[in-house]
């Protein structure tokens, strides 16, 4: 009868100790939901561990992978005093039973420390704590041990099986807590980023269209191309190209007319690929001595040539791990061309005066407003050069096949520069508009830019850009342009040669979208699909 009230007594107890256990499992897991900060959800966590448990301590320890360290970042100990020396205090990854559990990534259960040589002594000495047992158990996330969970001192009995299943359950808990705590940080960190860079966007954000905001989040959810304006289908199709090659660790040529926005395209690129966090270095190939040009590029040491009164790094070693963009490739001299395909083929600089080569990893993404095919043809560019730039070309269309992009464009430096001398503008009249859109730019983006720049300095004192602020080319030019007509045949033909006419470019202006371009033209959307038929579109 004894015997059976024991037995029983044992049962209670093991139920009593299951049922402690599922609450601070669930506690646990709601816990999860309840803090924001880290530090109060590790403490909340390890405080119920060690009551549970009946231990004097927890700790956690993450590695300092700089210093190859450990640190206690969070404890609950008896007494409380212990925690602020742990905190103060860091010892070698590769000591102690941490380092052991660490290294070997298994959870280990000690009931007698001073019968195991790998007990780290040293941090006894300095809190005034003896360790008596221990359960330590690696801290992992997706394959990667980041710190050890230890459990010290029971203060009734031994730690049993029990005590280190328990630990083992709640260590993925603890390192899937910290790991989230990292990743919103560094989202934290590139919101305030992405918003400083952003400020001077706003205002043209709120006017872009609906589809290319939804464009924009297909193409890149962390705001990659943000800089480049546009929405129109050639845009669109540019976006989708760029998207392609980020993550591509191959040499990119992006060619285009003057002003198109080839460093712009190249810097999207950049910073938007795994090489982000390293440096991005532009070099302009146009009109540059050959031995200038060398030194820049592949640098030069002391007394290579006059003036060389001490070493430089040339940029593809100051880029290295990054990404170099030339500019202007097509210009290069042909033992320029030389060196560079040398780089291209086996990632190798040679400084002005070195004897030796050096290696660099650096990305090469180059433009050119030249076609290069043509140059080779006339022999002006190495063949086997080409082939090694033009791995993955991106041609940037001059702003005449995009001139539905242009209203978002003259807005966004409308108000770029208003803000610049801090006067506020209504914006640009329709007959304006109608102007800009009408003139070629042979300049492209970067003479619309500059021809607003001037007419915010003109309007200044009016508040809204007027046809009399844009200059005489602009106004002249754009007044040559008129929708084709073919003055043949009977007034209907005419006339519905020219309609055919107008449909075709206001598509195009609208990048194909159907409803803008019937609210443009006075039409109810079903009509302007009626023409549209009618006329074979």
């Amino acid at each position: 009868m004894a015997r059976n009230k024991k037995e029983k007594k044992e049962d209670n107890g093991a139920l009593s100790r299951e049922t402690n256990v599922m609450k601070t499992l669930w506690h646990i897991s709601q816990s999860l939901y309840q803090y924001i900060e880290i530090d109060d959800l590790i403490l909340d966590i390890i405080k119920q561990m060690k009551e549970v448990m009946g231990a004097e301590g927890v700790s956690v320890i993450l590695h300092d992978e700089e210093k190859d360290e450990f640190v206690f970042c969070w404890a609950e100990s008896d007494p409380d005093g212990l925690v602020t020396k742990l905190k103060e205090m860091r010892f070698p990854a590769d000591q102690g039973i941490a380092g052991s559990v660490f290294k070997s990534g298994k959870e280990e259960l000690i009931s007698n420390i001073s019968e195991d040589s790998r007990h780290y002594k040293k941090i006894d000495y300095s809190t005034g704590f003896e360790t008596n047992s221990m359960i330590a158990a690696p801290l992992q996330k997706k394959e990667k041990t980041i710190g050890v969970l230890e459990v010290l001192n029971k203060k009734q009995g031994n730690f049993g099986e029990e005590d280190l299943t328990f630990v083992t359950t709640l260590t993925p808990i603890i390192a899937m807590a910290l790991d989230n705590a990292r990743m919103y940080a560094e989202l934290g960190g590139a919101y305030k980023e992405l918003h400083a860079v952003s400020r001077e966007q706003d205002k043209l954000l709120r006017h872009t269209q609906e589809e290319n905001i939804i464009l924009r989040q297909e193409i890149e959810g962390r705001h990659s191309f943000s800089e480049i304006i546009g929405n129109s289908k050639v845009m669109i199709d540019l976006f989708r190209l760029c998207e392609k090659v980020i993550n591509l660790d191959i040499t990119v040529l992006i060619e285009g007319e003057t002003g198109t926005g080839k460093e712009l395209i190249a810097r999207c690129i950049h910073y938007n690929s795994p090489k982000k966090n390293r440096p991005f270095i532009s070099q302009n190939c146009g009109g540059i001595p050959e031995t200038l040009l060398t030194s820049e590029l592949f640098g030069h040491r002391k007394g290579a040539f006059t003036g060389a009164i001490a070493n430089k790094k040339g940029l593809f070693e100051t880029a290295h791990g990054g990404t170099i963009f030339l500019d202007e490739v097509g210009e290069m001299s042909p033992a320029m061309q030389t060196s560079l395909l040398r780089v291209l083929q086996d990632g190798e600089v040679r400084p002005l005066g070195a004897e030796h080569y050096k290696k660099v990893d650096t990305r090469v993404i180059s433009a050119t407003n030249k076609n290069l095919e043509e140059e080779v043809a006339q022999g002006r560019f190495r063949e086997d050069l080409l082939y090694r730039l033009n791995v993955f070309t991106i041609k940037v269309p001059p702003l005449r096949k995009r001139t539905g992009d242009i209203r978002l464009l003259a807005q966004y430096f409308v108000d770029k520069y208003s803000q610049k001398i801090d006067r506020p503008m209504q914006g640009l009249s329709q007959e304006v508009l109608h102007c800009l859109e009408n003139y070629p730019f042979p300049g492209n983006v970067r003479e619309l830019e500059n021809e607003l720049e001037r007419a915010v300095a003109l309007a200044q004192d009016v508040g809204t850009i007027e046809f009399s602020c844009l200059s005489e080319k602009i106004v002249k030019r754009s007044a040559m342009v008129r929708p084709e007509l073919n003055v043949q045949g009977t007034l209907k033909e005419m006339v519905e040669a020219l309609e055919k006419s107008v449909l075709s470019q206001l598509l195009e202006k609208h990048g194909g979208n159907r409803t803008r371009a019937a609210k443009e033209l006075g039409l109810s959307r079903y009509g302007l699909m009626k023409k549209m038929q009618r006329y074979g579109f």
